[in-house]
């Protein structure tokens, strides 16, 4: 499959977009959806690779109002869930590493796979106590990078910088597949995908324009 190109979408999209998509965007590209178009976009292209943004800490199902669990997600069609991402960090208390952790361990729990945000403090949350789930879950999180100087900035990270923090982080666990996001466009995704130590990107604004989101996947497929 090579490279493996996540589409964050954020808090943006329409029907109208979703099906311009699901009639034109490369098989490569995972998509990560506000959860009210998951279940759509799965009915209309099954053969689509879909992530949720975020779930629950709460596992199954209960008395949550609002929440949106990882099994409910699994049910909907999601193969990918984003985990501790620095906005949903900056905007709700239910991100502290504790509940990352749950959040991470429901993820791997329902089958999916879990895209585990980390910025510039990597170290403290890929330690103890969630090495033991990576460790015992490697086939099922991906670690993305995402320096917070990097996101919505249009500033990328220097070359050398993301290959020695993602280096230093599959040194920890070996095996573990590893994302650079960050202003990533189809401009800029040529050299970090270059990066040894890269194994994808994690796209923010670039990936709401479907020709340029294709035109990513198109670089990455000539790098293999």
């Amino acid at each position: 499959m090579g490279k493996l190109i996540v589409g964050n979408w954020k808090m943006n999209g329409s029907i109208k977009l979703v099906d311009e998509f699901i009639l034109k965007i490369n098989k490569q590209a995972i998509l990560a959806l506000p959860s009210i178009f998951i279940s759509y976009v799965h009915f209309k292209n099954p053969e689509l690779r879909i992530a949720a943004q975020d779930c629950s800490i709460f596992d199954g199902f209960g008395a949550h109002t609002g929440e949106i669990s990882a099994q409910m997600l699994a049910d909907a069609g999601c193969k990918y869930v984003i985990i501790g991402h620095s906005e949903r960090r900056k905007t709700s208390n239910s991100d502290a590493i504790s509940n990352i952790l749950k959040k991470l361990q429901n993820v791997v729990n329902c089958g999916m796979t879990a895209i585990l945000c980390v910025d510039e403090r990597y170290a403290e949350l890929i330690d103890e106590p969630t090495s033991d789930i990576l460790k015992n879950h490697l086939d099922k999180v991906v670690i993305a990078y995402e320096p917070i100087s990097a996101i919505g900035t249009g500033k990328v990270s220097s070359l050398k910088d993301i290959s020695n923090v993602l280096a230093d982080i599959k040194n920890s666990y070996f095996g573990v597949k590893t994302l650079y996001g960050g202003s990533v466009n189809a401009n800029n995704v040529k050299d970090i995908l270059s990066i040894a130590s890269v194994d994808g990107v994690l796209i923010g604004g670039a990936s709401l324009k479907l020709e340029e989101l294709n035109k990513i996947c198109q670089i990455s497929m000539c790098l293999l």
